[in-house]
Protein backbone atom coordinates (compact mmCIF):
# COMPACT_ATOMS: atom_id res chain seq x y z
CA UNK A 1 0.00 0.00 0.00
CA UNK A 2 1.27 3.48 -0.91
CA UNK A 3 2.20 5.63 2.07
CA UNK A 4 3.01 9.31 2.02
CA UNK A 5 5.98 8.67 4.32
CA UNK A 6 7.52 6.58 1.52
CA UNK A 7 7.83 9.57 -0.86
CA UNK A 8 11.46 10.29 0.03
CA UNK A 9 12.38 6.60 -0.13
CA UNK A 10 10.77 6.21 -3.58
CA UNK A 11 12.49 9.35 -4.86
CA UNK A 12 15.94 8.20 -3.69
CA UNK A 13 15.41 4.70 -5.11
CA UNK A 14 14.42 6.16 -8.48
CA UNK A 15 17.74 8.02 -8.86
CA UNK A 16 20.39 6.79 -11.27
CA UNK A 17 23.96 6.42 -9.99
CA UNK A 18 24.98 9.48 -11.99
CA UNK A 19 22.14 11.50 -10.40
CA UNK A 20 23.22 10.36 -6.92
CA UNK A 21 26.83 11.35 -7.61
CA UNK A 22 25.72 14.77 -8.83
CA UNK A 23 23.55 15.29 -5.74
CA UNK A 24 26.39 14.31 -3.38
CA UNK A 25 28.80 16.59 -5.24
CA UNK A 26 26.34 19.50 -4.96
CA UNK A 27 25.79 18.78 -1.25
CA UNK A 28 29.55 18.69 -0.58
CA UNK A 29 29.73 22.39 -1.52
CA UNK A 30 27.39 23.32 1.34
CA UNK A 31 29.04 24.30 4.60
CA UNK A 32 28.10 23.15 8.09
CA UNK A 33 26.69 19.90 9.43
CA UNK A 34 24.82 17.87 6.84
CA UNK A 35 22.40 15.67 8.76
CA UNK A 36 20.32 15.29 5.62
CA UNK A 37 23.23 13.44 3.97
CA UNK A 38 23.30 10.93 6.83
CA UNK A 39 19.61 10.35 6.18
CA UNK A 40 20.19 10.09 2.42
CA UNK A 41 22.90 7.42 2.80
CA UNK A 42 20.85 5.30 5.20
CA UNK A 43 17.68 5.38 3.09
CA UNK A 44 19.72 4.65 -0.04
CA UNK A 45 20.87 1.36 1.55
CA UNK A 46 17.40 0.29 2.72
CA UNK A 47 15.51 -2.28 0.63
CA UNK A 48 12.21 -1.20 2.18
CA UNK A 49 11.49 2.06 3.95
CA UNK A 50 11.93 1.57 7.73
CA UNK A 51 11.51 4.77 9.72
CA UNK A 52 11.81 3.01 13.09
CA UNK A 53 15.25 1.67 12.11
CA UNK A 54 16.32 5.23 11.19
CA UNK A 55 15.18 6.58 14.57
CA UNK A 56 17.06 3.85 16.45
CA UNK A 57 20.24 4.40 14.40
CA UNK A 58 20.32 8.16 15.10
CA UNK A 59 18.84 8.06 18.60
CA UNK A 60 20.08 10.98 20.69
CA UNK A 61 20.96 13.19 17.73
CA UNK A 62 19.11 16.52 17.57
CA UNK A 63 17.90 16.28 13.97
CA UNK A 64 16.04 13.03 14.64
CA UNK A 65 13.61 14.91 16.92
CA UNK A 66 12.47 16.83 13.84
CA UNK A 67 12.85 14.01 11.34
CA UNK A 68 9.91 15.18 9.21
CA UNK A 69 11.59 18.58 8.72
CA UNK A 70 14.90 16.93 7.69
CA UNK A 71 13.07 14.56 5.32
CA UNK A 72 11.20 17.46 3.71
CA UNK A 73 14.42 19.48 3.36
CA UNK A 74 16.24 16.51 1.79
CA UNK A 75 13.32 15.81 -0.57
CA UNK A 76 13.30 19.40 -1.89
CA UNK A 77 17.10 19.48 -2.12
CA UNK A 78 17.08 16.35 -4.33
CA UNK A 79 14.46 17.93 -6.60
CA UNK A 80 16.52 21.12 -6.88
CA UNK A 81 19.62 19.09 -7.70
CA UNK A 82 17.75 17.08 -10.36
CA UNK A 83 16.46 20.32 -11.87
CA UNK A 84 20.04 21.50 -12.41
CA UNK A 85 21.24 18.07 -13.57
CA UNK A 86 18.42 17.63 -16.07
CA UNK A 87 18.29 21.19 -17.27
CA UNK A 88 16.39 21.45 -20.58
CA UNK A 89 15.32 24.18 -22.98
CA UNK A 90 12.12 24.96 -21.02
CA UNK A 91 14.08 25.42 -17.80
CA UNK A 92 16.71 27.48 -19.60
CA UNK A 93 14.11 29.81 -21.13
CA UNK A 94 12.24 30.14 -17.81
CA UNK A 95 15.52 31.06 -16.18
CA UNK A 96 16.17 33.74 -18.81
CA UNK A 97 12.68 35.20 -18.22
CA UNK A 98 13.57 35.48 -14.52
CA UNK A 99 16.85 37.20 -15.43
CA UNK A 100 14.98 39.74 -17.60
CA UNK A 101 12.55 40.51 -14.77
CA UNK A 102 15.46 40.96 -12.35
CA UNK A 103 17.33 43.31 -14.72
CA UNK A 104 14.14 45.32 -15.36
CA UNK A 105 13.80 45.80 -11.60
CA UNK A 106 17.37 47.06 -11.46
CA UNK A 107 16.75 49.38 -14.45
CA UNK A 108 19.69 47.83 -16.32
CA UNK A 109 17.97 48.33 -19.65
CA UNK A 110 20.91 47.80 -22.01
CA UNK A 111 21.67 44.42 -20.45
CA UNK A 112 17.96 43.59 -20.44
CA UNK A 113 17.62 44.31 -24.17
CA UNK A 114 20.49 41.97 -25.03
CA UNK A 115 18.96 39.06 -23.08
CA UNK A 116 15.49 39.70 -24.56
CA UNK A 117 16.94 39.48 -28.09
CA UNK A 118 18.89 36.26 -27.41
CA UNK A 119 15.96 34.64 -25.57
CA UNK A 120 13.54 35.44 -28.39
CA UNK A 121 15.84 33.81 -30.96
CA UNK A 122 16.14 30.70 -28.79
CA UNK A 123 12.38 30.48 -28.08
CA UNK A 124 11.50 30.90 -31.76
CA UNK A 125 14.00 28.22 -32.80
CA UNK A 126 12.31 25.76 -30.42
CA UNK A 127 8.77 27.02 -31.22
CA UNK A 128 8.01 27.79 -27.57
CA UNK A 129 4.95 29.94 -28.20
CA UNK A 130 3.96 30.42 -24.57
CA UNK A 131 7.48 31.62 -23.71
CA UNK A 132 7.44 33.99 -26.70
CA UNK A 133 4.14 35.47 -25.46
CA UNK A 134 5.53 35.97 -21.94
CA UNK A 135 8.68 37.45 -23.48
CA UNK A 136 6.56 39.86 -25.53
CA UNK A 137 4.83 41.01 -22.35
CA UNK A 138 8.21 41.65 -20.71
CA UNK A 139 9.35 43.44 -23.86
CA UNK A 140 6.35 45.79 -23.65
CA UNK A 141 7.09 46.35 -19.96
CA UNK A 142 10.66 47.19 -20.97
CA UNK A 143 9.36 49.72 -23.55
CA UNK A 144 6.94 51.30 -21.05
CA UNK A 145 9.65 51.59 -18.39
CA UNK A 146 11.60 53.78 -20.82
CA UNK A 147 8.53 55.95 -21.44
CA UNK A 148 8.39 54.67 -25.06
CA UNK A 149 11.64 56.53 -25.81
CA UNK A 150 13.06 55.75 -29.27
CA UNK A 151 9.95 53.79 -30.35
CA UNK A 152 7.65 54.56 -33.28
CA UNK A 153 3.97 53.78 -33.59
CA UNK A 154 4.68 51.52 -36.57
CA UNK A 155 7.20 49.47 -34.54
CA UNK A 156 4.74 48.88 -31.71
CA UNK A 157 1.98 47.95 -34.17
CA UNK A 158 4.33 45.40 -35.72
CA UNK A 159 5.18 44.02 -32.27
CA UNK A 160 1.50 43.61 -31.36
CA UNK A 161 0.74 42.01 -34.74
CA UNK A 162 3.54 39.51 -34.13
CA UNK A 163 2.24 38.87 -30.63
CA UNK A 164 -1.27 38.20 -31.95
CA UNK A 165 0.18 35.92 -34.65
CA UNK A 166 2.10 33.88 -32.07
CA UNK A 167 -0.99 33.76 -29.85
CA UNK A 168 -3.08 32.45 -32.77
CA UNK A 169 -0.46 29.76 -33.50
CA UNK A 170 -0.49 28.76 -29.84
CA UNK A 171 -4.32 28.52 -29.76
CA UNK A 172 -4.32 26.69 -33.10
CA UNK A 173 -1.84 24.11 -31.77
CA UNK A 174 -3.93 23.64 -28.62
CA UNK A 175 -7.02 23.00 -30.76
CA UNK A 176 -5.14 20.16 -32.46
CA UNK A 177 -3.88 18.90 -29.10
CA UNK A 178 -7.47 18.78 -27.82
CA UNK A 179 -8.57 16.81 -30.90
CA UNK A 180 -5.66 14.38 -30.44
CA UNK A 181 -6.49 13.93 -26.75
CA UNK A 182 -10.15 13.19 -27.55
CA UNK A 183 -9.14 10.76 -30.30
CA UNK A 184 -6.67 8.73 -28.22
CA UNK A 185 -8.92 8.58 -25.13
CA UNK A 186 -11.70 7.22 -27.34
CA UNK A 187 -9.29 4.83 -29.05
CA UNK A 188 -8.08 3.48 -25.71
CA UNK A 189 -11.68 2.89 -24.59
CA UNK A 190 -12.52 1.16 -27.87
CA UNK A 191 -9.55 -1.19 -27.63
CA UNK A 192 -9.89 -1.91 -23.92
CA UNK A 193 -13.65 -1.92 -23.42
CA UNK A 194 -15.48 -2.65 -26.66
CA UNK A 195 -13.51 -3.25 -29.88
CA UNK A 196 -16.74 -3.54 -31.86
CA UNK A 197 -17.17 0.23 -31.91
CA UNK A 198 -16.29 0.93 -35.54
CA UNK A 199 -14.67 3.98 -37.13
CA UNK A 200 -17.99 5.84 -37.35
CA UNK A 201 -17.59 6.49 -33.63
CA UNK A 202 -14.86 8.99 -34.54
CA UNK A 203 -16.77 11.02 -37.13
CA UNK A 204 -17.20 14.08 -34.88
CA UNK A 205 -13.42 14.24 -34.47
CA UNK A 206 -12.35 13.38 -38.01
CA UNK A 207 -14.93 15.74 -39.57
CA UNK A 208 -13.64 18.68 -37.55
CA UNK A 209 -12.65 21.50 -39.95
CA UNK A 210 -9.07 21.49 -38.62
CA UNK A 211 -8.64 17.84 -39.64
CA UNK A 212 -10.34 18.30 -43.02
CA UNK A 213 -7.73 20.88 -44.04
CA UNK A 214 -4.93 19.20 -45.96
CA UNK A 215 -1.76 21.29 -45.47
CA UNK A 216 -0.17 19.55 -48.47
CA UNK A 217 -2.77 21.09 -50.81
CA UNK A 218 -1.71 24.63 -50.03
CA UNK A 219 2.00 25.28 -49.27
CA UNK A 220 1.17 28.84 -48.14
CA UNK A 221 -1.42 27.52 -45.70
CA UNK A 222 1.05 24.88 -44.52
CA UNK A 223 3.42 27.66 -43.39
CA UNK A 224 0.66 28.94 -41.11
CA UNK A 225 0.73 25.64 -39.24
CA UNK A 226 3.09 25.54 -36.29
CA UNK A 227 5.33 22.49 -35.92
CA UNK A 228 3.12 21.29 -33.05
CA UNK A 229 -0.13 21.63 -35.05
CA UNK A 230 1.33 19.72 -38.03
CA UNK A 231 2.65 17.01 -35.72
CA UNK A 232 -0.78 16.42 -34.18
CA UNK A 233 -2.44 16.54 -37.64
CA UNK A 234 -0.21 13.79 -39.07
CA UNK A 235 -0.40 11.66 -35.93
CA UNK A 236 -4.21 11.68 -35.70
CA UNK A 237 -4.64 10.85 -39.40
CA UNK A 238 -2.04 8.07 -39.21
CA UNK A 239 -3.69 6.48 -36.16
CA UNK A 240 -7.19 6.73 -37.66
CA UNK A 241 -6.13 5.17 -40.98
CA UNK A 242 -4.28 2.39 -39.13
CA UNK A 243 -7.42 1.57 -37.13
CA UNK A 244 -9.39 1.31 -40.41
CA UNK A 245 -6.75 -1.07 -41.89
CA UNK A 246 -5.84 1.63 -44.43
CA UNK A 247 -2.16 0.95 -43.93
CA UNK A 248 -0.86 2.82 -47.00
CA UNK A 249 -2.52 6.04 -45.84
CA UNK A 250 -1.39 5.44 -42.25
CA UNK A 251 2.16 4.86 -43.53
CA UNK A 252 2.10 8.09 -45.56
CA UNK A 253 1.10 10.21 -42.55
CA UNK A 254 3.48 8.39 -40.20
CA UNK A 255 6.35 9.01 -42.63
CA UNK A 256 5.49 12.73 -42.80
CA UNK A 257 5.36 12.85 -39.00
CA UNK A 258 8.88 11.39 -38.73
CA UNK A 259 10.19 13.62 -41.52
CA UNK A 260 8.72 16.66 -39.77
CA UNK A 261 10.76 15.91 -36.65
CA UNK A 262 13.91 15.13 -38.63
CA UNK A 263 13.53 18.49 -40.41
CA UNK A 264 13.35 20.09 -36.95
CA UNK A 265 16.25 18.42 -35.08
CA UNK A 266 15.78 20.70 -32.05
CA UNK A 267 12.41 19.01 -31.52
CA UNK A 268 14.13 15.61 -31.40
CA UNK A 269 16.58 16.97 -28.84
CA UNK A 270 13.76 18.50 -26.74
CA UNK A 271 11.36 15.55 -27.03
CA UNK A 272 13.23 12.31 -27.79
CA UNK A 273 10.32 10.24 -26.41
CA UNK A 274 8.02 11.73 -29.07
CA UNK A 275 10.54 10.92 -31.83
CA UNK A 276 10.75 7.31 -30.61
CA UNK A 277 6.94 7.10 -30.56
CA UNK A 278 6.74 8.45 -34.13
CA UNK A 279 9.34 5.93 -35.33
CA UNK A 280 7.38 3.21 -33.52
CA UNK A 281 4.18 4.21 -35.36
CA UNK A 282 6.05 4.22 -38.67
CA UNK A 283 7.55 0.79 -38.13
CA UNK A 284 4.11 -0.67 -37.33
CA UNK A 285 2.87 0.58 -40.69
CA UNK A 286 5.98 -0.78 -42.43
CA UNK A 287 5.41 -4.20 -40.85
CA UNK A 288 1.75 -4.29 -41.87
CA UNK A 289 2.74 -3.38 -45.45
CA UNK A 290 5.51 -6.03 -45.36
CA UNK A 291 8.16 -3.36 -46.02
CA UNK A 292 10.75 -5.33 -44.04
CA UNK A 293 13.73 -3.62 -45.71
CA UNK A 294 12.38 -0.33 -44.35
CA UNK A 295 11.71 -1.93 -40.95
CA UNK A 296 15.42 -2.74 -40.71
CA UNK A 297 16.33 0.88 -41.54
CA UNK A 298 13.90 2.27 -38.95
CA UNK A 299 15.28 -0.16 -36.35
CA UNK A 300 18.76 1.12 -37.19
CA UNK A 301 17.59 4.68 -36.39
CA UNK A 302 16.11 3.52 -33.08
CA UNK A 303 19.22 1.58 -32.11
CA UNK A 304 21.35 4.63 -32.92
CA UNK A 305 19.57 6.73 -30.30
CA UNK A 306 21.32 7.13 -26.95
CA UNK A 307 20.05 8.45 -23.64
CA UNK A 308 20.93 8.46 -19.94
CA UNK A 309 17.26 8.85 -19.02
CA UNK A 310 15.63 5.77 -17.48
CA UNK A 311 12.37 6.68 -19.20
CA UNK A 312 13.95 6.90 -22.67
CA UNK A 313 16.04 3.74 -22.14
CA UNK A 314 12.90 1.83 -21.17
CA UNK A 315 11.01 3.22 -24.15
CA UNK A 316 13.80 2.23 -26.56
CA UNK A 317 14.07 -1.24 -24.97
CA UNK A 318 10.36 -1.81 -25.51
CA UNK A 319 10.04 -0.34 -29.03
CA UNK A 320 13.17 -2.03 -30.44
CA UNK A 321 12.45 -5.47 -28.98
CA UNK A 322 8.71 -5.53 -29.68
CA UNK A 323 9.42 -4.41 -33.27
CA UNK A 324 11.97 -7.18 -33.82
CA UNK A 325 9.73 -9.82 -32.24
CA UNK A 326 6.79 -8.81 -34.47
CA UNK A 327 9.04 -8.90 -37.55
CA UNK A 328 10.19 -12.43 -36.68
CA UNK A 329 6.57 -13.49 -36.00
CA UNK A 330 5.33 -12.07 -39.32
CA UNK A 331 8.14 -13.70 -41.32
CA UNK A 332 8.11 -17.03 -39.46
CA UNK A 333 11.68 -16.59 -38.19
CA UNK A 334 10.83 -18.00 -34.76
CA UNK A 335 14.34 -19.37 -34.09
CA UNK A 336 15.75 -15.81 -34.43
CA UNK A 337 13.01 -14.65 -32.09
CA UNK A 338 14.10 -17.20 -29.47
CA UNK A 339 17.67 -15.86 -29.59
CA UNK A 340 16.35 -12.33 -29.12
CA UNK A 341 14.27 -13.45 -26.11
CA UNK A 342 17.48 -14.44 -24.31
CA UNK A 343 18.83 -10.89 -24.53
CA UNK A 344 15.41 -9.47 -23.57
CA UNK A 345 15.33 -11.64 -20.44
CA UNK A 346 18.82 -10.43 -19.46
CA UNK A 347 17.69 -6.79 -19.62
CA UNK A 348 14.12 -7.12 -18.37
CA UNK A 349 14.86 -6.34 -14.71
CA UNK A 350 17.07 -3.37 -15.58
CA UNK A 351 14.33 -1.34 -17.21
CA UNK A 352 11.05 0.07 -15.95
CA UNK A 353 8.19 -0.99 -18.17
CA UNK A 354 4.59 0.09 -17.83
CA UNK A 355 2.04 -2.70 -17.39
CA UNK A 356 0.82 -1.91 -20.92
CA UNK A 357 4.24 -2.56 -22.48
CA UNK A 358 4.98 -5.53 -20.25
CA UNK A 359 1.80 -7.29 -21.42
CA UNK A 360 2.63 -6.77 -25.11
CA UNK A 361 6.18 -8.10 -24.70
CA UNK A 362 4.94 -11.15 -22.78
CA UNK A 363 2.38 -11.88 -25.49
CA UNK A 364 4.89 -11.57 -28.34
CA UNK A 365 7.41 -13.73 -26.48
CA UNK A 366 4.75 -16.43 -25.96
CA UNK A 367 3.88 -16.20 -29.69
CA UNK A 368 7.55 -16.74 -30.63
CA UNK A 369 7.76 -19.81 -28.37
CA UNK A 370 4.48 -21.13 -29.84
CA UNK A 371 5.89 -20.74 -33.36
CA UNK A 372 9.09 -22.58 -32.44
CA UNK A 373 6.98 -25.36 -30.82
CA UNK A 374 8.40 -24.58 -27.38
CA UNK A 375 4.94 -24.83 -25.86
CA UNK A 376 6.04 -25.06 -22.21
CA UNK A 377 7.80 -21.71 -22.43
CA UNK A 378 4.86 -20.23 -24.33
CA UNK A 379 2.62 -21.34 -21.46
CA UNK A 380 4.99 -19.78 -18.94
CA UNK A 381 4.66 -16.30 -20.50
CA UNK A 382 0.94 -16.63 -21.18
CA UNK A 383 0.42 -17.39 -17.49
CA UNK A 384 2.21 -14.15 -16.62
CA UNK A 385 -0.60 -12.36 -18.48
CA UNK A 386 -3.53 -14.58 -17.47
CA UNK A 387 -2.60 -14.60 -13.77
CA UNK A 388 -2.14 -10.83 -13.63
CA UNK A 389 -5.00 -9.26 -11.68
CA UNK A 390 -4.80 -5.99 -13.67
CA UNK A 391 -7.02 -6.94 -16.62
CA UNK A 392 -8.18 -3.44 -17.55
CA UNK A 393 -4.74 -2.59 -19.01
CA UNK A 394 -4.57 -3.92 -22.58
CA UNK A 395 -7.74 -5.95 -22.22
CA UNK A 396 -7.27 -7.05 -25.85
CA UNK A 397 -3.96 -8.74 -24.95
CA UNK A 398 -5.57 -10.44 -21.95
CA UNK A 399 -8.31 -11.80 -24.20
CA UNK A 400 -6.08 -13.12 -26.97
CA UNK A 401 -3.63 -14.56 -24.43
CA UNK A 402 -6.51 -16.80 -23.32
CA UNK A 403 -7.24 -17.88 -26.90
CA UNK A 404 -3.55 -18.65 -27.53
CA UNK A 405 -3.52 -20.47 -24.18
CA UNK A 406 -6.22 -22.82 -25.54
CA UNK A 407 -4.13 -23.57 -28.64
CA UNK A 408 -1.04 -24.26 -26.51
CA UNK A 409 -2.96 -26.76 -24.36
CA UNK A 410 -4.32 -28.35 -27.53
CA UNK A 411 -0.75 -28.74 -28.86
CA UNK A 412 0.32 -30.22 -25.52
CA UNK A 413 -2.63 -32.65 -25.74
CA UNK A 414 -3.95 -31.53 -22.34
CA UNK A 415 -7.44 -32.88 -23.04
CA UNK A 416 -8.45 -33.00 -19.40
CA UNK A 417 -7.72 -29.30 -18.94
CA UNK A 418 -9.23 -28.06 -22.19
CA UNK A 419 -12.87 -28.40 -21.14
CA UNK A 420 -12.29 -26.29 -18.02
CA UNK A 421 -10.15 -23.71 -19.89
CA UNK A 422 -12.78 -23.31 -22.63
CA UNK A 423 -15.44 -22.51 -20.01
CA UNK A 424 -13.25 -20.03 -18.10
CA UNK A 425 -12.12 -18.37 -21.36
CA UNK A 426 -15.69 -18.00 -22.60
CA UNK A 427 -16.72 -16.53 -19.25
CA UNK A 428 -13.83 -14.04 -19.32
CA UNK A 429 -14.53 -12.88 -22.88
CA UNK A 430 -18.30 -12.72 -22.41
CA UNK A 431 -17.98 -10.52 -19.30
CA UNK A 432 -15.87 -8.06 -21.27
CA UNK A 433 -18.12 -8.04 -24.33
CA UNK A 434 -15.06 -9.15 -26.29
CA UNK A 435 -16.33 -12.10 -28.33
CA UNK A 436 -15.16 -11.80 -31.91
CA UNK A 437 -16.72 -14.40 -34.21
CA UNK A 438 -13.21 -15.82 -34.66
CA UNK A 439 -12.87 -16.33 -30.90
CA UNK A 440 -16.32 -17.91 -30.75
CA UNK A 441 -15.40 -20.32 -33.57
CA UNK A 442 -12.25 -21.47 -31.76
CA UNK A 443 -14.15 -21.99 -28.51
CA UNK A 444 -16.94 -23.88 -30.27
CA UNK A 445 -14.43 -26.05 -32.15
CA UNK A 446 -12.55 -27.11 -29.02
CA UNK A 447 -15.68 -27.55 -26.91
CA UNK A 448 -18.02 -29.30 -29.36
CA UNK A 449 -16.19 -30.53 -32.44
CA UNK A 450 -12.80 -31.66 -31.13
CA UNK A 451 -14.18 -34.38 -28.80
CA UNK A 452 -16.03 -35.95 -31.78
CA UNK A 453 -12.90 -36.07 -33.99
CA UNK A 454 -11.77 -39.47 -32.75
CA UNK A 455 -9.68 -40.40 -35.83
CA UNK A 456 -6.96 -38.48 -37.66
CA UNK A 457 -9.10 -38.19 -40.80
CA UNK A 458 -12.02 -36.78 -38.81
CA UNK A 459 -9.69 -34.34 -37.05
CA UNK A 460 -8.29 -33.06 -40.36
CA UNK A 461 -11.83 -32.74 -41.73
CA UNK A 462 -12.83 -30.75 -38.62
CA UNK A 463 -9.83 -28.44 -39.17
CA UNK A 464 -10.84 -27.95 -42.82
CA UNK A 465 -14.37 -27.01 -41.78
CA UNK A 466 -13.02 -24.57 -39.20
CA UNK A 467 -10.70 -23.01 -41.81
CA UNK A 468 -13.61 -22.55 -44.27
CA UNK A 469 -15.68 -20.98 -41.48
CA UNK A 470 -12.86 -18.63 -40.50
CA UNK A 471 -12.10 -17.55 -44.05
CA UNK A 472 -15.73 -16.53 -44.39
CA UNK A 473 -15.59 -14.64 -41.09
CA UNK A 474 -12.36 -12.92 -42.13
CA UNK A 475 -14.16 -11.17 -45.00
CA UNK A 476 -15.34 -8.74 -42.32
CA UNK A 477 -12.57 -6.09 -41.88
CA UNK A 478 -13.34 -5.93 -38.16
CA UNK A 479 -12.75 -9.68 -37.79
CA UNK A 480 -9.55 -9.49 -39.88
CA UNK A 481 -8.05 -7.38 -37.08
CA UNK A 482 -7.73 -10.62 -35.10
CA UNK A 483 -4.93 -11.72 -37.47
CA UNK A 484 -2.82 -8.95 -35.92
CA UNK A 485 -2.87 -11.01 -32.73
CA UNK A 486 -2.52 -14.49 -34.17
CA UNK A 487 -2.41 -16.06 -37.66
CA UNK A 488 -5.25 -18.52 -37.17
CA UNK A 489 -5.47 -19.44 -40.87
CA UNK A 490 -1.79 -20.45 -41.12
CA UNK A 491 -2.09 -22.49 -37.93
CA UNK A 492 -5.10 -24.37 -39.32
CA UNK A 493 -3.25 -25.01 -42.59
CA UNK A 494 -0.33 -26.45 -40.61
CA UNK A 495 -2.74 -28.88 -38.91
CA UNK A 496 -4.48 -29.85 -42.18
CA UNK A 497 -1.21 -30.36 -44.11
CA UNK A 498 0.73 -31.83 -41.13
CA UNK A 499 3.49 -29.27 -41.62
CA UNK A 500 5.19 -26.97 -39.10
CA UNK A 501 3.45 -23.65 -38.46
CA UNK A 502 6.70 -21.78 -39.13
CA UNK A 503 7.01 -23.43 -42.57
CA UNK A 504 3.52 -22.28 -43.60
CA UNK A 505 4.19 -18.68 -42.47
CA UNK A 506 7.53 -18.50 -44.31
CA UNK A 507 6.03 -19.91 -47.46
CA UNK A 508 3.34 -17.21 -47.47
CA UNK A 509 5.98 -14.50 -47.01
CA UNK A 510 7.92 -15.85 -50.03
CA UNK A 511 4.75 -15.94 -52.15
CA UNK A 512 3.86 -12.35 -51.22
CA UNK A 513 7.34 -11.19 -52.20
Amino acid sequence: MYKKSDDLFELIKSLLQTEKRYFKLSASKHKGEKNYMKLFNVIDKQKEYDEEAIKKLFAGQKFIRRLDVTKSYLYNLILQSSETYHSNIDMELRSKLNHIQFLLGKELYAQCEKIISRTRQLAEAHEKHLIILELSELEMEFIRSQSYRGRTEQETEKSFAEMIGVNNKFIYAKEYEQLATKYFIRNYQRRSVNPQVDSTGYSDIMNHPFLCINPEDNPKRKREFSYEALSYYYNIHSAYSFMRNEYSDAYSHALKSVQLMEDNPLQIKDKPHIYIARLSNLVLCQENLKKYDEVVLTLKKLKGLRSYSVKIKSQLFYVINSTELIMYIDTGQFEKGEKLITSIQNEFNRVRLSKHREMILYYNISYIYFGSQNYRQALNYLNKIINDSVTDVRSDIHCFARILNLLVHFELDNKNLLEYIVKSTHRFLYKRNRLYKVENSILNFIKNKLPKAITQNKLIQAFKELKTEMEEIMKDPFERKTLEYFDFISWLESKIESRPFTEIVREKVRLKK
